[in-house]
């Protein structure tokens, strides 16, 4: 008897096997079929989805270890207050909206609208294809990528693309890293909209390529935006490089600023070419900071300089270990007014300085 009971105890104690379940949505078939159905799954189930859903909101709320494979949806996607939550062959018409300290981790996925995480919570995408239209009234309003509220957020091999607001007051904007959060990002493009990147309110992001590269490009007035606090690296992979494996970080054709830190927020370059602007390929200005390294910043379009040093900043051009005979080049002069400075270590970078600067636009 005592074994009897013994063998039924440790039995009791196995883990549950994991089931898979499947939902056939058809052609546009109602994702409450899918919501039903996620009811139903137990903590490590995996829900196999065929077709296209449609229709409303699709919730997983207060969720622990789930698995979803294959869905496309129209609608919104809402993860709160879940945790371990993952995506396969994930598509959406709609936004993903992830919040109240959830964790999602999603591969293989394209999104015809925006991602927004807020909470505290975290995200890991790899293989991810945004395409973003200008919408007011949508959650991201047409933004692609909000990361906020001391979230973390990874993505590797994105792109992501959007059209301008239309309205300077109102920018849509590629990515935005804002309210204490942590950003990764690798190889991608991020392209058309007002702003490519935006990076502020003691919010840290890293963009680190691998072996393909980074692009931030044809964003309609800024590249890289860093303000109030805020710190944005961009650096390309470390010598030695090959035809394969290149991974520089390209900011090119984006309106009137390349990189503009303000605010005391924090740039930082590495193997990074910026061309094609119009007023200032690295504008630094008010408290800020910026160091460059290994780089090539050519002659803005419409004022025929590199960059412009302002009201109290430092533009710093360091090698770091791979000086004092590695530089960044420079095709135009550097405009240093109101206190400011710049300045090499460590570096054989040569510039020309000015302090009449023909075009005061902020």
């Amino acid at each position: 008897m005592l074994r009897l009971i013994l063998i039924s105890l440790a039995l009791a104690s196995l883990p549950a096997t994991a089931a898979v379940q499947t939902v056939a949505c058809g052609s546009g078939g109602p994702l409450s079929l899918v919501q039903n159905q996620l009811s139903a799954l137990s903590k490590g189930d995996t829900l196999a989805v065929t077709g296209t859903c449609a229709g409303g909101t699709l919730s997983i709320t207060g969720r622990d270890s789930l698995s979803i494979a294959g869905l496309s949806m129209q609608g919104d996607l809402l993860v709160s207050a879940a945790t371990h939550i993952s995506f396969s062959g994930l598509t959406v018409t709609g936004t993903i909206n992830v919040r109240d300290h959830s964790s999602l981790n999603a591969t293989n996925t394209v999104l015809n609208g925006g991602v927004q995480v807020i909470g505290n919570s975290s995200v890991s995408f790899d293989t991810l294809t945004i395409t973003q239209s200008y919408d007011p009234n949508s959650t991201t309003a047409g933004s692609g990528i909000l990361c906020l509220q001391g979230s973390d957020c990874r993505f590797s091999a994105t792109n992501v693309s959007g059209t301008p607001s239309g309205d300077p007051l109102s920018p849509t904007i590629g990515i935005q890293a804002a309210s204490a959060s942590r950003f990764n990002f690798g190889s991608g493009r991020i392209t058309g909209f007002d702003q490519g990147v935006h990076v502020w309110n003691n919010a840290t992001a890293f963009f680190n390529p691998d072996c393909d590269s980074l692009v931030i490009d044809s964003n309609k007035s800024i590249g890289v935006y860093v303000r109030d606090g805020g710190m944005v690296k961009l650096e390309g992979m470390t010598p030695p490089l090959s035809d394969s494996c290149w991974a520089v970080v390209f900011i090119v054709n984006n309106g009137n600023y390349g990189l503009l830190a303000e605010g005391g927020g924090l740039g930082f370059l590495y193997r990074a070419q910026v061309q094609g602007h119009a007023i200032d390929g690295i504008r630094v200005q008010n408290g800020s900071v910026v160091k460059v390294h290994s780089s090539a910043v050519d002659a803005a379009t419409g004022t025929g300089r590199s960059a412009w040093v302002k009201s109290h900043a430092h533009l710093w051009f360091d090698e770091e270990v791979y000086g004092p005979s590695a530089s960044t080049s420079l095709a135009g002069p550097v405009c240093v007014t109101n206190n400011s400075s710049v300045d090499t270590d460590n570096s054989s970078t040569r510039f020309t300085t000015i302090t009449s600067c023909a075009v005061t636009a902020p």
